[in-house]
């Protein structure tokens, strides 16, 4: 292989990890139907050797999770929460608990309401009690007894939970066929960020060359960190390494760990 074509399919790996991004960011089918754009490329270029059907599957995997995705009633549900939300905010006045934004939330809310204990279900469940935050807020604001800020935030949270549900398993898919493309064309896999089962104990993952790395997010004041740690243990071929601690210089660095990993991975 040559060496323009590896660095080409660098750049689509690169391309396509910033649209995974831009996913995680705020999902959409608009941001999906980008992602899939810059995932297609791939198809016209084969992988080379033993990894190649791999690669070649897992493409087609995150293809069609990704149109699923896409395809999901669960944005109509989305606009109409927000649509009805926003009518809640212009006439307050003489609200009722049979308001059409309560409704709507409720049918959102219920709509992630699971028994699913994968790795998938997970990102559901945030969802589902996001929801029933909002609706809480949204029921206190309509009796007057809570403020505007209040009911903003969970509003907020519970529809940022929802674009982070629908697309989960397709980005999921999405992230392990890039490390099966770095893996047919000699590169050196670099594995985006990618959840753990629930009964592991570690919050995230992520693929290295030919080890998978486990990290979860320590507290502050735990092993001796005042602002906590990043912990972090390495696994090939079944054998696991030492953990091994990366302190935090701030509380303030804790919490946009848990922010934008944790809550969302």
């Amino acid at each position: 292989m040559s060496t323009v074509t590896r660095t080409e399919l660098r750049a689509l790996i690169t391309s396509v990890q910033g649209a995974v991004r831009a996913v995680e960011d705020r999902g959409s089918r608009k941001t999906i139907a980008a992602l899939r754009d810059a995932l297609l490329p791939m198809y016209t270029r084969r992988g080379e050797g033993p990894h190649r059907q791999a690669f070649m599957d897992a493409l087609g995997e995150a293809e069609v999770s990704l149109r699923a995705a896409a395809a999901s009633g669960t944005w109509d549900l989305l606009t109409d929460v927000e649509q009805k939300v926003s009518r809640f905010w212009h006439e307050p006045d003489g609200a009722t608990l049979d308001h059409p934004a309560l409704m709507a939330m409720t049918t959102l809310t219920v709509r992630f309401e699971t028994d699913d204990h994968s790795i998938f279900g997970a990102a559901n469940e945030r969802a589902h009690y996001a929801g029933l935050d909002a609706m809480r807020a949204l029921s206190s604001a309509i009796n007057g007894a809570a403020n505007g800020r209040q009911l903003d935030k969970a509003v907020t949270e519970f529809l940022a939970a929802v674009r982070r549900a629908i697309p989960y398993m397709a980005l999921y898919d999405t992230r392990r066929a890039l490390v099966e493309a770095a893996r047919a064309y000699g590169l050196f896999p670099v594995g985006m960020r990618q959840p753990t089962s629930p009964e592991s104990l570690w919050d995230w993952s992520r693929q290295i060359g030919g080890a998978e790395y486990l990290f979860e997010l320590v507290g502050p004041g735990i092993e001796g960190h005042a602002f906590g740690a990043v912990a972090t243990v390495r696994f090939e071929n079944g054998l696991g390494g030492g953990v091994r601690y990366f302190p935090l210089s701030s509380i303030e660095e804790w919490r946009r760990i848990a922010r934008t990993v944790v809550d969302r991975v």
